[in-house]
């Protein structure tokens, strides 16, 4: 009996889940120095460190992150890799967030969802174009009726919290005019980005003052506008 009962404890200790030590985050510095290390052009490999060590000391992107998307961007052909990387590389040098995280709107985790999914790169180049456009055209118009008072700043200047605001709505205009087949002058637009901003504002990504006053001045005017001028270009 007591062999068996022995032998019962035994098992169970087995059974038990075995915690393993989550891996340290990666430091900017190692995510530059894999950089340094890829199959990229000198001029263009020596540009995309600049302004990502800006962005990266700014908060605008994660080590974690930038280091994943550079391990999956590493085993494709050089200009494959260059194409994707220079859309973020111009983002970032208009002072935009690429990058929240592992989770959230980030230009990032769009390529390597999209590069998961077996999407060509020719169709992650569009993606990723079509949400800078829209990113262009969500700043000016929230610059133009005050949403935003900041004017652009480089990436090596502290972010300004409405950014944030700024990425959202622009992320919600081009989820609905990627994925939900719409388009500007689609009148469910407005409702679609309102509620993507209020559930945003419910788990606190939006700040709370962001929520009172910028969500709540956001009109079905500026969204539609934010629209047209994502393939306008001549007008921002």
């Amino acid at each position: 009996m007591r062999i068996a009962l022995l032998s019962l404890l035994a098992l169970a200790a087995l059974a038990q889940p075995v915690l393993v030590p989550a891996a340290p985050k990666p430091s900017a510095e190692e995510v530059l120095q894999f950089l340094a290390g890829m199959n990229l052009s000198p001029e263009f490999r020596a540009a995309l460190a600049s302004v990502l060590r800006a962005g990266l000391a700014t908060g605008r992107a994660t080590p974690t992150v930038s280091l994943l998307l550079l391990q999956d961007l590493a085993p494709l052909p050089r200009e494959v890799s260059e194409r994707l990387l220079e859309v973020i590389r111009f983002a970032l040098a208009q002072g935009f967030i690429v990058d929240t995280g592992l989770s959230g709107s980030s230009m990032m985790n769009e390529v390597r969802k999209l590069l998961a999914l077996g999407r060509q790169p020719e169709e992650i180049e569009a993606v990723l174009r079509v949400r800078l456009a829209v990113l262009l055209a969500t700043r000016s118009v929230l610059l133009r009726y005050g949403l935003v008072a900041t004017p652009p700043t480089p990436p090596d200047q502290p972010l300004p919290p409405e950014e944030r605001f700024v990425l959202e709505v622009a992320w919600a205009v081009s989820d609905f005019l990627l994925w939900e087949g719409g388009a500007p002058s689609d009148p469910r637009l407005f409702a679609f980005v309102q509620a993507r901003l209020n559930r945003l504002c419910s788990v606190c990504v939006l700040s709370e003052e962001q929520c009172q006053r910028n969500v709540a001045s956001l009109t079905p005017e500026m969204v539609q506008e934010i629209g047209r001028l994502a393939f306008q270009p001549e007008r921002r």
